[in-house]
């Protein structure tokens, strides 16, 4: 039976690591505290039974046993378990009292999935990080060389600067432009690589000369447009976000809570993930800058990329500096949000229908009529212009691919976020 012990300590061990795993993952993440807790009870719950096991394994393995007569042989109150962890794969066996079986095994079930989960995320965090860590790499780097550039050029490119505030691309103008300057370099000098390698491979090559020149102006493109990309998308989400937020701000304001409380309860809720950012800012201008509430709304509401969010903070602005009541306010807008969001919905139904419409018309009626006449063509010995039938399907069905890909582009650059 010391065996047994021996198994069970072991397994006392992993839950004791798995503990520090479960506490250092709530201090990075002490936004879903209450999973952690779970997990944690889960893991002190196996530990306690684990050790109410221990006098009955002491007693069966006790030196004075042979020493004592015992009547009759009574029957086993322990009972050996064997389980194979997700983790690892590697079979385990653990001795518990009879009664406590059910109960261990379903404990063991919480904090196995709740272990998994959090793995997951500390991997994904980590992940993070390094992409973080590489990414201020390449900004030291580039600044290195094109930091005086940037500063002086950084002036003509204020709506850049405007584009990646409204975005929340946590970069300086200069460092964006600098970053931008390296990579058109980087690129342009791979394009003259790639093309030196096609001349060496033959001189007719020489035609790709627009190599170098074309991937010089994808990547101005890009970084010109990014910024602008990135504050656009920002507004379409805030858009789907603003509805459900006033209506949780409207729900809050009713229990009398200070205002501020509000914004730091919002900020902190992950169903509205960009709202959040754009809150966030409210509440570093009042703790870190020192301003009053009302001003912070006033400040971000005049920076923000939705008008509909920056009607929002104005009009709390407004109504804190009155003395208005504020949950009337919140439920007025959030009536109206939510018209807005239906008739949105609506709207892009419709547009749908239309959508299906042409899709079948173009898409998969057209198709099997031009089958149906490059058949008959083919049967009749006709020519299109002396391009060979197979030549004709093989266009055809390249055509009716990349009409595919952009028809279904178009779609999801229509469909409003969920």
């Amino acid at each position: 039976m010391f065996e047994d012990l021996k198994k069970n300590i072991e397994q006392e061990k992993e839950i004791i690591s798995d503990v520090q795993s479960v506490l250092s993952g709530m201090k990075s993440n002490p936004t879903i505290r209450p999973f952690y807790l779970s997990s944690l009870s889960s893991l002190m719950q196996q530990l306690k039974l684990l050790n109410k096991v221990v006098p009955e394994l002491l007693k069966e393995n006790s030196p004075l046993k042979k020493f004592t007569k015992e009547p009759r042989k009574k029957e086993r109150k322990i009972i050996r378990i064997t389980y194979i962890p997700p983790s690892n794969k590697e079979k385990k066996f653990i001795t518990l009292n009879k009664k406590d079986k059910k109960e261990f095994l379903e404990k063991l079930k919480i904090s196995e999935e709740n272990l998994k989960r959090i793995r997951k995320e500390g991997s994904s965090h980590n992940l993070k990080v390094e992409s973080a860590l590489r990414l201020r790499s390449y900004i030291k780097f580039s600044n290195r060389f094109f930091r005086r550039i940037s500063e002086k050029i950084a002036p003509n490119f204020t709506g850049i600067s405007q584009d990646l505030k409204k975005g929340n691309i946590k970069f300086l103008l200069y460092s964006y432009i600098s970053i931008a300057l390296m990579s058109i370099t980087l690129s342009f000098i791979l394009g003259i690589i790639i093309f030196a390698v096609l001349l060496m491979m033959n001189f007719s090559n020489w035609v790709f000369i627009w190599i170098p020149f074309g991937l010089l102006g994808i990547t101005i493109i890009g970084f010109y447009l990014y910024p602008a990309s990135e504050a656009s998308s920002a507004q379409k989400k805030i858009t789907q976000e603003i509805p459900f937020a006033t209506i949780h701000m409207a729900a809050i304001a009713g229990s009398d809570i200070e205002p501020t409380k509000i914004f730091r309860i919002i900020s902190t809720s992950k169903e509205y993930p960009t709202i959040g950012k754009e809150v966030n800012k409210i509440i570093t201008q009042t703790d870190v800058y020192g301003y009053d509430l009302v001003t912070s709304l006033k400040n971000v509401a005049g920076k923000t990329s939705n008008k509909k969010l920056s009607e929002l903070f104005s009009g709390l602005a407004t109504n804190i500096s009155t003395g208005g009541e504020l949950k009337t306010y919140l439920e007025s807008k959030a009536d109206n949000f939510l018209l807005d969001y239906r008739l949105e919905r609506q709207k892009y139904s419709e547009l749908a229908g239309t959508f299906m419409d042409i899709y079948i018309s173009i898409l998969i009626t057209a198709p099997l009529v031009l089958m149906m006449m490059f058949i008959v063509m083919n049967v009749a010995g006709l020519g299109l212009g002396g391009i060979a039938m197979r030549s004709l399907l093989i266009l055809s069905v390249m055509a009716i691919v990349i009409v595919n890909i952009l028809f279904m582009i178009v779609l999801n650059i229509k469909q409003p976020k969920v």
